[in-house]
Formats: structure tokens, sequence, C-alpha cells
């Protein structure tokens, strides 16, 4: 399953309305909040106090087919958007995404701080590499200062995935985040740690 498809992103997508200042360079504006996109959606996975939630914008980017955000009290801090599988053994239609994504992210945001120029060198062995190593982030962003769209960082990835049939296929992802995505993200992390602490610490007292 594709990264932003975990397990847990089994809710059907959602259609709403939008207004036009609300679509956002790619479907989806940061610092919009949920209700803006999906009036009627409930988060499909909750991290402490971020909640993740998948949608389909009205006016979506015609190279992606899924789309999942990150929310804190209902405001979007991280569009995650993925183009469709494409299961052609050297991923022509994800590298072409990534190309296209690529000439317009440098446009935009000049060099990157992280750039795999060379991945569609790797020719019949690409989607193999994908699948087997679940992922390779190809291009980077982050940004010292928040930018005019309140981007903190952007990144790219190229994905493998495999259906229980065996059948392989590669896609592109691309991540935007608010500047305070990361320590939101890492404070839910140790929520999680502290809780997990929490819970194993009765039951390694009661076997002394």
């Amino acid at each position: 399953m594709k990264s932003i498809r975990t397990a847990v992103l089994a809710a059907s997508l959602l259609l709403a309305g939008t207004s036009a200042h609300a679509a956002g360079a790619f479907g989806i504006e940061l610092g919009e909040h949920i209700r803006t996109y999906a009036p009627e959606a409930e988060a499909v996975f909750i991290r402490h106090e971020l909640q993740m939630y998948e949608l389909m914008p009205p006016q979506a980017d015609a190279r992606f087919d899924t789309y999942a955000v990150d929310t804190h009290n209902g405001r979007i801090i991280r569009i995650m958007a993925s183009s469709a599988d494409d299961r052609t053994p050297v991923a022509e239609a994800s590298l072409a995404v990534l190309d296209s994504l690529q000439q317009e992210l440098i446009a935009r945001y000049g060099t990157p701080s992280l750039s795999m120029g060379e991945i569609a060198d790797a020719g019949d062995e690409l989607l193999a590499h994908l699948v087997d190593e679940g992922g390779l982030e190809v291009l980077e962003w982050d940004f010292l200062e928040k930018k005019e769209d309140g981007l903190g960082a952007v990144y790219v990835f190229l994905a493998g995935t495999e259906d229980e049939e065996g059948r392989q296929a590669s896609y592109c992802t691309l991540y935007l985040e608010s500047p305070d995505y990361a320590e939101l993200s890492e404070a839910a992390r140790l929520h999680e740690s502290e809780q997990e602490e929490g819970t194993a610490a009765p039951a390694s007292a009661s076997q002394q």
C-alpha cells in the first residue's frame, strides 16, 4: 500500500466544496481548516494531538490520485499527495510525475537541499528497488525561514508497493509541511513513547 494509504486509511474519498483562494498550489492550502475541504470528514488516524484525514479536493492536481492531510486543532499542517500506481518496470509514469514536480518546485523554491538526479538511470532495477526498500527520497527543500505560502519544508519521494497477488507498482509522493509540523510530530512521537513505557512498566513489576 502507498505510504499515505496505511492500513488505517480505509475511509472513502471525501468530496467537498471549497473557495478558489483555498485551492493551494497543488489543490489544498496549508493552514486552512479541514472543514474547508471536507465538512463531514472523520479522522482516519490520530497521533496525540494530530489527526489525519483522506480526501480529494475539488481542484485536485491531475498528477495525483490520492490526498491525505495531517491537522492540528483542525488546521492543515501537512499535505501528502500521491500519483497513481505505475506498473511499468522502469517506473515511466512515476518518473514523469517526478520530473514535472522537480521543474515546478525548482522554479518556485530554487535549488533543493537534496536532489538525486541519477534516479532515472536505475533502469529495469528501479521498480524492484522501490518495492524492496519501501521508498526513496529524491528531492528536499527545508526552509530556514517560513515561505510566503506557509511552507516549512517540501519533500518528494519515489516509492513502491506490491499487492496481494504480488503485482508491483511505483508511485511519486509530494509532502508539503508547515514550519511547526516537525515539532508537533515529534511531540506526538514522544507522547506515544511515554504511553508505551507506562503500559510496559506494570507488567515488568508483576514479573519481579
